[in-house]
């Protein structure tokens, strides 16, 4: 059988106990003067922070400085840097980066903004614009995006010569676009359009005007004669394919159309073309038109 411990244990002696207490003596006053230190240095610990705190919004060093500004095109670089140097104060640590970033997302043609801080004294923003696409026409002038998104109102009186040469889009109000069926249709005309530009058409004949209709589906206006060009709706590129012949036929013999039809459903080797009696005049001669086999 083991036996119990206590009874095998050997006293100590009066020098071993007097060694013993000794050494708790000396772990006892560690273990104080830790705990003395600590508190020492929690009471200190705010003042230090604070004075620290104070030295940083004092310096010079971190004074804003710098605004470095990315993406603009479309937007006023005085106007953005207003707002950022009204809302982002005279110090580094007073920008609030999500406040700035929603204020100047609330610019005209800004889509997206993203504020950093660098330290010690710059400030860089980088700008994501929407990207213009048409003109929607109802009793006033809508900026449309690539993705079909209104954005922006385009008052008459601006001078920016570029959006004004942005194609207009007729056959839709701004109520339509609040609904599924009209989104569908701005969608069909912004894709024929795109096409378009994709087969470089543009190059040769730009386009002033896309219409869209309920049954029809989409016309283009094109060049400066003001030529009608019927697409109907889908197959967009068998489409531009086709009307690449006809445009190249055209421009080699001379002539000047009025119109050309490329709206069939399934035949699109069918294209009609309609020649006017002389360049630039809207009469169409009569017998003119045409067939185009592909």
């Amino acid at each position: 059988m083991f036996r119990n411990r206590r009874q095998n244990r050997r006293k100590k002696s009066p020098e071993e106990r007097r060694l013993a207490r000794r050494k708790k003596l000396r772990e006892w006053g560690r273990r104080l003067a830790v705990g003395f230190g600590l508190v020492a240095i929690a009471a200190g610990l705010p003042f230090a922070i604070f004075q620290g705190y104070a030295y940083l919004m004092e310096s010079d060093y971190f004074s804003l400085a710098y605004v470095d500004v990315e993406g603009l095109y479309y937007v006023e670089e005085d106007v953005l840097l207003e707002a950022a140097e009204e809302l982002g104060g005279e110090h580094i640590l007073d920008v609030q980066s999500e406040h700035l970033q929603v204020t100047l997302k609330q610019l005209p043609f800004v889509a997206d903004a993203h504020v950093e801080r660098r330290f010690p004294d710059r400030l860089h923003i980088v700008i994501e614009e929407y990207e213009p696409m048409a003109i929607v026409v109802d009793e006033r002038f809508w900026l449309v995006d690539v993705n079909g998104d209104i954005f922006l109102e385009l008052d008459t009186a601006s001078s920016d010569v570029d959006l004004w040469q942005l194609p207009l889009i007729t056959g839709l109000s701004r109520a339509d676009l609040e609904t599924e069926r009209g989104q569908e249709r701005l969608e069909m005309g912004l894709q024929a359009y795109y096409h378009y530009r994709w087969a470089d058409l543009h190059e040769v004949q730009s386009v002033s005007e896309i219409h869209v209709d309920e049954s029809l589906g989409v016309t283009l206006i094109i060049g400066e004669t003001g030529t009608e060009v019927r697409l109907g709706s889908g197959r967009w590129e068998e489409r531009m394919e086709r009307l690449q012949v006809v445009q190249s036929s055209l421009i080699q013999r001379g002539l000047d159309a009025a119109y050309v039809l490329i709206d069939h459903e399934n035949e699109l080797n069918r294209v009609a073309v309609g020649q006017r009696t002389e360049p630039g005049t809207g009469e169409v001669l009569e017998g003119a038109e045409e067939s185009v086999q592909q």
